[in-house]
């Protein structure tokens, strides 16, 4: 069966519109069928591993960044370290996508998609994966780009210690040939991230794509979380509304959960080019705003106990990630501590949260 796909179009943002499926027949899995995709995307062996993966994706690297095309492809190549150890070659489609770092006057490297053939790719590292996105320096001659893909990587692996509902990620060591021999063979570090269909099933959901979705509709507790970690990681660059930087599940017994995404306009990845909206109260994204919308379930006491829990793991994670610089690890565990003070007191949580909460009304 396939995911149910559904639009909503949302007129202005006091008008409660439906969910999508409330007025629609839409087909959802059975209660077995969310069982067994949730456990075979847990499963996957991409994600079964912290270390980097050894890949040469050789394609034409020149047309990819002079043409920056997010809907044609290019054949190519990908070489990688299999489970076993082994060398395995197969071949791949890849294209460029994004929106800000796919423009030639931001990055002189875009963001890539890479499409494998499923059936290829059975009893490999890449099993059951078709389109992954691949995240890699947007400058591929500056060291302080490769810093900024190892710091958002960071922040996905920060997510997913504060929630399930989140995108898995794995680290590539990805050298990049040019058939032509056009570009200068190169390798960087980049992550792959797991695709908006294997994160739904792997918490019991599906995918929706929506172009508006009303946050009235949109589970508490989950879109406060989603919210609350936002504003942890100083990432205002998102809507739950027009679902720019964040997606759209809707788990098995009906609720309606925002994951965000595309952390690189955060505070904590910092990076040069990163810059607030100038309609937002704040000057630079390491200045933290609360985006997320008033809601009852806006409580000192719960967030605190759930993101206080999760201090020492995060602390661990980049204390223990030997690739980036420990003063950057350094900076963005500082960061985080700022964050944590909100929860000292309910003065605190009142002035620096509930306050700048955003009303639908």
């Amino acid at each position: 069966m396939k995911t149910a796909r559904a639009v909503l179009i949302l007129a202005p943002l006091g008008v409660i519109a439906s969910a999508p499926g409330a007025a629609q027949n839409l087909e959802f899995p059975t209660a077995e069928e969310y069982a067994e995709r949730a456990a075979a995307a847990e499963a996957a062996p991409l994600f079964a591993s912290d270390e980097p993966l050894r890949i040469t994706l050789r394609t034409d690297i020149k047309w990819l960044r002079d043409v920056r095309s997010d809907s044609t492809e290019t054949d190519g190549t990908i070489t990688f370290v299999d489970l076993d150890g082994s060398v395995v070659e197969r071949p791949v489609e890849v294209r460029t996508r994004g929106n800000w770092r796919r423009e030639k006057r931001n990055c002189n490297f875009p963001p890539l998609r890479l499409d494998f053939p499923r059936k290829e790719m059975e009893g490999t590292v890449f099993e059951d994966q078709n389109k992954l996105k691949l995240v890699t320096p947007c400058r591929d001659s500056r060291d302080s780009y490769q810093e900024y893909v190892l710091k958002e990587y960071l922040v996905y692996r920060t997510y997913e210690l504060i929630t399930p509902m989140s995108f898995r990620t794995r680290l590539v060591e990805i050298t990049y040939e040019d058939v032509n021999g056009e570009y200068d063979t190169r390798t960087k570090i980049g992550f792959l991230i797991e695709s908006d269909q294997h994160m739904a099933e792997r918490n019991r959901a599906v995918h929706q794509e929506v172009e508006q979705f009303h946050p009235a509709h949109l589970d508490e507790n989950a879109a406060v979380v989603a919210s609350m970690f936002n504003f942890m990681v100083g990432f205002t660059d998102i809507s739950q509304v027009y679902f720019h930087n964040s997606k759209l599940i809707r788990t098995e017994d009906g609720r309606y959960v925002p994951v965000s995404f595309d952390f690189d306009f955060s505070g904590a990845v910092n990076a040069r080019y990163a810059t607030p909206d100038p309609s937002l109260p704040i000057r630079r994204v390491t200045d933290r705003v609360y985006r997320g919308f008033c809601r009852p379930e806006l409580q000192r006491e719960w967030l605190a106990e759930l993101f206080t829990s999760k201090r020492e793991p995060i602390r661990a994670l980049y204390e223990g990630f030997d690739l980036l610089e420990k003063g950057d690890a350094e900076d963005v565990l500082d960061f985080y501590d700022d964050f944590y003070k909100v929860f000292e007191d309910d003065r605190r949580f009142e002035r620096g949260v509930v306050r700048t909460c955003r009303s639908w009304n």
